[in-house]
């Protein structure tokens, strides 16, 4: 059956940004894992697999994102069309996980990273995971349930939303009709997609940014001047190979109040205590001769800045609404005599920072300056064989509430945990370092790099150290120092 469409609106500045991304292969998705548990007396007498195919149907219904192809993604020019009817066949899978949980889904979570999204001018681009946990013995079902999506209709945030939508789905399922035959869920017209960024931020420039960014990007090399160090950022940007390594890191719900009390105790917060651990744990893992210097980057959610809030799920807006700050390092930070209190200081220093930059948005912020890419085709494939910009990212999406406000008195479907992944990405930061949570539950960290381009012992020593002493902390004990 042939699928039809209707165009929907052109493809705002910061979704070509990653729409181009996507059509060379430099990024493929961003992800968001959910463990949903449900004792075994409420789904017994129904067929697991239909109940959340049902749900799912449902927040497509309510998501206009998520009805919507890309055409001419390859172009200077794509947009969104809206799409008569979706097969959710081709966007569900359904699998079992063994005893050796993480591991695997680890192994499943690389291998979604490396996809891209095939025929997206007929088909949306996102897909569903249905792990299937071995069953537990205390009369619970466990699910793990990968949401994969391309990173123009939807970031982080965006993900979380969708899970909390899902979640009051299997709650409290809608008593509207689902048309869905066949696994053919027939979508209805008239839709309203979201505003791109650029139309419900109001950014500003001052001249001095906006030239100096012209230069700095787009203008002759020569113009550049080179900083008095150079940050080390792995290996030069290539696309192959394109494979995506993770680590997960788990701080147990248990250990959870400590490590935020302790941010609380020293004036800061967990993304600049992350920015800092990481910071530690390369300036004694990275040759001294090659760490002159660092830079790491945080991504900042625009949604409180917005003029004109775009559509929302669940009280998210749901879409790509995000920009982000940079933070150098200089070899006398680096190199200086680490222990507990320089970790924290730093760290105190890096939330000032923050608070600082966002005092100043929508004023001189960098998305604002996306529309001056005229070809991202081009853009991108000049980055080849260049130095990166960033050794690592910080992106924490935050925690979501796991139990439903639709929920009543008795145990029901609930969210347990959040898993954020990012893969590997090609022009972008060396390591990415992924956080989400829920509230009352664990925090989980995700470390992603793309193979080749730092040493796998590396990362494997960085997620140690962050291990141990994010486990002190949990432990409401001191920092360590080796």
């Amino acid at each position: 059956m042939e699928t039809r469409y209707q165009r929907a609106r052109p493809l705002g500045p910061c979704e070509i940004y990653s729409s181009s991304r996507h059509a060379l292969g430099f990024y493929k998705c961003v992800i968001n894992t959910c463990r949903y548990t449900v004792p075994l007396s409420r789904v017994q007498s129904q067929s697991v697999h239909e109940v959340f195919k049902r749900a799912i149907a449902s927040v497509v219904l309510d998501t206009p994102s998520l009805s919507v192809g890309i055409k001419d993604e390859e172009t200077s020019n794509p947009y969104f069309v809206f799409l008569s009817s979706i097969n959710l066949d081709h966007h569900l899978e359904y699998l079992e996980l063994s005893n050796d949980l993480d591991n695997e889904l680890i192994q499943k979570l690389e291998h979604q990273h490396n996809q891209c999204f095939s025929d997206i001018s007929s088909q949306p681009p996102w897909k569903v995971t249905i792990a299937s946990i071995p069953p537990q013995r205390n009369g619970f079902l466990a699910f793990d349930v990968i949401f994969a999506v391309h990173h123009s209709i939807a970031d982080g945030r965006s993900t979380a939303a969708f899970h909390l939508k899902l979640l009051n789905e299997l709650v409290c399922p809608s008593a509207r009709p689902i048309p869905l035959s066949n696994h053919i869920l027939r979508l209805p017209p008239n839709k309203q997609l979201s505003p791109p960024l650029e139309e419900v931020v109001t950014f500003t420039q001052s001249w001095s940014f906006m030239l100096g960014t012209l230069l700095r990007e787009l203008g002759p090399a020569w113009f550049s001047k080179s900083p008095t160090a150079i940050s080390w950022t792995g290996k030069p940007i290539t696309p192959e190979p394109f494979q995506t390594n993770l680590r997960l890191i788990v701080v147990p719900s248990r250990a959870v109040p400590s490590v935020l009390a302790a941010c609380r105790q020293h004036g800061t917060t967990l993304t600049p205590l992350l920015h800092s651990l990481v910071l530690a744990s390369l300036a004694k893992l990275v040759p001294a001769q090659d760490a002159q210097a660092f830079c790491s980057s945080t991504p900042i959610d625009l949604r409180p800045f917005s003029d004109n809030p775009p559509g929302k799920t669940d009280g998210v807006p749901f879409g790509v609404f995000v920009t982000t700050q940079t933070h150098h390092f200089g070899s006398q930070e680096i190199h200086g005599d680490w222990d507990e209190d320089s970790i924290w200081k730093t760290a105190v220093s890096l939330k000032g920072r923050i608070k600082e930059h966002l005092g100043a948005v929508p004023k001189d912020d960098i998305m604002s300056m996306l529309s001056w890419v005229s070809d991202w085709r081009k853009f991108w494939l000049s980055k080849i064989g260049t130095r990166r910009e960033n050794t690592w990212e910080v992106s924490n999406i935050g925690s979501i509430r796991g139990i439903s406000d639709r929920s009543h008195s008795q145990p029901g479907w609930q969210i347990r945990r959040s898993i954020m992944s990012q893969g590997a990405t090609a022009a972008g930061a060396a390591i990415g370092v992924n956080v989400a949570g829920v509230s009352g539950g664990d925090i989980c960290i995700t470390l992603s790099w793309q193979e080749g381009i730092v040493e796998t012992n590396l990362v494997e020593r960085v997620v140690l150290d962050l291990q141990r002493w994010l486990g002190q902390l949990g432990h409401g004990g001191q920092l360590g120092w080796d």
